[in-house]
């Protein structure tokens, strides 16, 4: 009887042992998932489709919450004007907007969560897939998208995507010879992303610097794109605004019921003096300061 006692407790003192020791473990296996998130990512969601739900998150962002990012934080830029006389860029009667990248560059990276918020106020995406940027460029693995693979509808512009690069670098789809020709016009020293809005209004580089404003893979970072006080959507968001604003004057203001909004006009360019080229500003800066406050921000040269 007693040594069923002393065996009974002594099963009883190792149990409350076995419970931490699982907690531990557990602790240990959770915090190793977590913090290897975008290693696991690359092997088990890159070059797969992306959800439904990542993409209402993508295409879903409300109105309240752009008009309420604008132009987002200083540190995002716009598309710059070229000149008038340019010949527009238009594909099936529809203003064109180019995009050419690569799927290892980080820039690129964040500039496609951008593009999307934007061109899905003029139309319809599918077949955009998972993507990490290069885990050997600088910042490595940036949570992105590949447009490689995507088709795009719209009634207002035609979209054209060329992944010029893997993510390995290698070269993946080739741009023709016209795309090659404007890249070398409006961006002499290469860069990417390179987009071109219909032969109006270029970027070249990234509208903000990676990595994305906070760490966290897809499913961390898309919901906060409707939260007007994260970091992410003012960034993304802010830029998608100033994409927005261009488009629709590439459109004519169309749809109507995009372009009306306060987002969509955060965005003009106005003429300087002679030699100064072209500036962009939001239309609240342009109706409460003068000329004359001008000079200390960004001019943009002609092309």
């Amino acid at each position: 009887m007693a040594r069923r006692q002393r065996r009974s407790g002594g099963r009883r003192s190792i149990t409350p042992w076995l419970i931490v020791a699982l907690v531990v473990v557990t602790a240990v296996v959770a915090y190793y998932i977590f913090t290897t998130a975008p290693a696991n990512q690359v092997n088990t969601s890159i070059s797969t489709p992306v959800s439904t739900q990542i993409m209402g998150y993508l295409t879903g962002v409300s109105d309240s919450t752009l008009n309420t990012v604008g132009l987002g934080p200083s540190t995002v830029s716009s598309p710059t004007s070229i000149s008038a006389a340019t010949t527009p860029l238009t594909s099936n009667g529809k203003p064109e907007v180019l995009y050419v990248g690569g799927e290892y560059c980080p820039y690129c990276a964040v500039e496609r969560w951008a593009m999307l918020v934007a061109l899905s106020r003029f139309g319809n995406f599918s077949g955009v897939q998972y993507m990490l940027s290069s885990g050997t460029d600088t910042p490595p693995s940036v949570p992105t998208f590949t447009f490689a693979k995507a088709t795009y509808t719209s009634n207002y512009i035609t979209f054209v995507a060329v992944e010029q690069y893997d993510r390995n670098n290698n070269p993946y789809q080739s741009v023709s010879t016209d795309q090659q020709t404007l890249m070398k016009t409006y961006d002499s020293g290469g860069s990417i992303p390179f987009i071109d809005f219909g032969n109006k209004y270029i970027q070249t580089g990234s509208q903000f610097s990676p990595p994305m404003p906070v760490t966290g893979n897809w499913s961390a970072l898309a919901p906060l794109l409707n939260t007007p006080s994260s970091p992410v959507a003012g960034n993304v968001d802010g830029a998608a605004n100033r994409m927005i604003s261009i488009i629709c004057k590439l459109t004519s203001n169309q749809p109507a019921k995009v372009c009306s909004q306060t987002y969509a006009q955060v965005v003009s360019y106005v003429k300087l003096p002679s030699g100064m080229g072209q500036l962009a500003l939001s239309e609240v800066a342009r109706a409460t300061i003068g000329l004359e406050a001008i000079a200390p921000l960004r001019t943009i040269p002609r092309a």
